[in-house]
C-alpha cells in the first residue's frame, strides 16, 4: 500500500516507514497501562472496550485526507491495539496447564502474526483496484466483527475467589464429594466489579515490568521475541522497494504475495514448535525420573535458530546480489515467518513455566523491547542501505539477533540457578495477586 500513499501524499521512504514505526512504538510503550486495568477490571471488559476503540481509530485512518491526520490515526491505533499484545497471553496463562501452554502460545502467535502477513497480501491486491481507503474500510469491518466475537464468546478468565464461589456446588458420586463448577453470570458481564485491591495492583503492575526487565530469564525471552519479529519487519519495510522497483517485473499485488511465504512459514512454526517443545520436555522429564525442570524445553530451539540464521544470510546476500525472487521469498521471507512464530513460542512458554503469575508483565518487557527496536528500524534501515548496501542492513540486525540465541546455551545449564538467584523479588511480587 506504500506506493499509493506515496502517490497521494508525496512521501519519501522514511516517512512511509514511519507510518509503521509510530504505530509500533505507541503500541509497545502503552502496554504498561493495560496490565493494572486488566487485573482490576478483568480481561473481558478491557478487551471489549479497546476493541471498540480499535474500530474507531480504523475509521479515522480510512477517513484521513492528509499525511499528518493518517500519522495521528496510526499512533492512536497503536495505543488502543495494546490488548492484542498482552491480554490474550494472560488469558492463556489463566486457563491452560503448564504442559499445554507451549502449543496454545504458538496458536495465538501464529494467528496474531498472520494478520500482518495476510494484511499485506490483501492490501497489495485491493489498493490498485479500489484505492487504499477501501482496504482500511475492510479493516474496520474485520475489527468490528472481532469485537462482536469478544462480546458474545469471550467470558472473563481472571480468577476471583468470590465470583467462583457463587458458581460452585458439590454433588455426591459413589459416596465421594466432587466439585461441579460452571461460569457464573458475572463472567459474561461486560462490566466487572473492580478488584477491591485495586491500588495494590496499580503499584504492583507499575513496578513489576521494571523488576521483570532486570530478570535474566524474562529479559532473554523478550529478546527472543524481539529478534524474529524485527527481522520480519525489515522484510516488510523493504519488500516493495526491492521487488516493486521499475527494474522488477512484479506488480504491487505480486509483491504483496511475498506474505504467503511468511504465512506458510508461520503455520509450519505453529504446528511444530509448541508440540515439539512440549514433547521434548516430557521426554526429558521421564529421563529425569519424573522431575521436570523448565529448561528441559530449550533444546527444541536448535532447529529454529539454524533456520533463523539462514533467513538473515539469504536476506543479506540475496537482496544485495538480486537473487531470483523465489529463493528470497522461500528462504528469506518463509524462514523468517517460521522463526517469528516458533522461537517466541518456545521462549515465552519457558518464561511462563518459570513465572506463571506474571505472564502479562513478561509480555510488557517483550513488547517494549520489540517495538522500540522496530520503531528505530524505520529511521536507520533505508539510511544504512543508501550509504552502504543490503548486507550492512541485514548483518546489523543479525548482530543484534544472535545475542539471545547464543545466550540460550548458558541458560540451559544455569537457568535453574538464575531462577533461585533472581527469582525472589519476582515471587514476592507474585504473592500480591494470589
Amino acid at each position: 500500500m506504500f506506493p499509493f500513499l506515496d502517490q497521494q501524499f508525496h512521501l519519501n521512504e522514511q516517512q512511509l516507514s514511519l507510518l509503521t514505526g509510530l504505530n509500533v512504538i505507541t503500541l509497545g510503550l502503552t502496554t504498561i497501562l493495560i496490565l493494572p486495568s486488566s487485573n482490576i477490571f478483568g480481561r473481558r471488559p478491557i478487551s471489549i472496550l479497546f476493541g471498540l476503540l480499535v474500530v474507531l481509530t480504523n475509521i479515522w485512518q480510512a477517513l484521513a485526507t492528509s499525511h499528518h491526520s493518517l500519522l495521528e490515526a496510526r499512533a492512536c491505533n497503536g495505543v488502543v491495539a495494546t490488548t492484542r499484545e498482552t491480554s490474550m497471553k494472560q488469558v492463556i496463562a489463566d486457563i491452560f496447564f503448564l504442559h499445554e501452554r507451549g502449543f496454545w502460545v504458538g496458536i495465538y502467535s501464529t494467528f496474531y502474526f498472520s494478520g500482518a502477513f495476510l494484511g499485506l497480501i490483501m492490501s497489495g491486491n485491493i489498493a490498485p483496484k479500489h484505492g487504499w481507503h477501501s482496504f482500511l474500510w475492510l479493516k474496520v469491518t474485520i475489527a468490528a466483527f472481532v469485537t462482536l466475537l469478544l462480546v458474545v464468546a469471550f467470558l472473563e478468565t481472571l480468577w476471583r475467589p468470590k465470583l467462583e464461589s457463587e458458581a460452585k456446588s458439590e454433588v455426591s458420586i459413589a459416596g465421594q464429594v466432587v466439585g461441579k463448577d460452571k461460569p457464573s453470570r458475572a463472567k459474561w458481564s461486560p462490566i466487572q466489579k473492580p478488584e477491591s485491591r485495586s491500588m495494590t495492583f496499580v503499584i504492583r503492575d507499575s513496578a513489576m515490568p521494571f523488576i521483570a526487565f532486570l530478570n535474566p530469564i524474562v529479559f532473554w525471552a523478550a529478546l527472543m521475541l524481539m529478534g524474529p519479529a524485527d527481522l520480519l519487519l525489515i522484510f516488510n519495510l523493504t519488500d516493495f522497494g526491492l521487488f516493486g522497483s521499475p527494474t522488477s517485473d512484479l506488480t504491487s499485488g505480486a509483491v504483496g504475495h511475498t506474505s504467503f511465504a511468511l504465512f506458510i512459514g508461520g503455520i509450519i512454526g505453529l504446528w511444530t514448535a509448541g508440540p515439539l517443545s512440549d514433547w521434548w520436555a516430557r521426554w526429558a522429564t521421564l529421563r529425569n525420573n519424573g522431575i521436570r525442570e523448565a529448561e528441559m524445553r530449550l533444546p527444541a530451539l536448535l532447529p529454529y535458530c539454524c533456520i533463523f540464521v539462514a533467513s538473515h544470510v539469504v536476506g543479506a546476500v540475496g537482496c544485495q546480489h538480486l537473487w531470483p525472487w523465489q529463493a528470497i521469498f522461500i528462504c528469506g521471507f518463509g524462514f523468517s515467518g517460521l522463526a517469528v512464530t516458533a522461537m517466541p513460542t518456545i521462549a515465552i512458554a519457558y518464561a511462563v513455566d518459570c513465572y506463571k503469575p506474571i505472564s502479562g508483565e513478561r509480555v510488557v518487557v517483550a513488547t517494549v523491547l520489540k517495538n522500540v527496536l522496530g520503531f528505530c528500524l524505520s529511521y536507520w534501515v533505508f539510511q544504512v542501505q543508501a550509504e552502504s548496501d543490503w548486507i550492512a542492513v541485514y548483518m546489523t540486525q543479525f548482530a543484534v539477533d544472535m545475542l539471545p540465541v547464543l545466550l540460550t546455551i548458558p541458560l540451559y545449564f544455569l537457568g535453574k540457578n538464575l531462577r533461585t538467584w533472581r527469582g525472589t523479588p519476582l515471587h514476592r511480587m507474585e504473592a500480591l495477586i494470589c
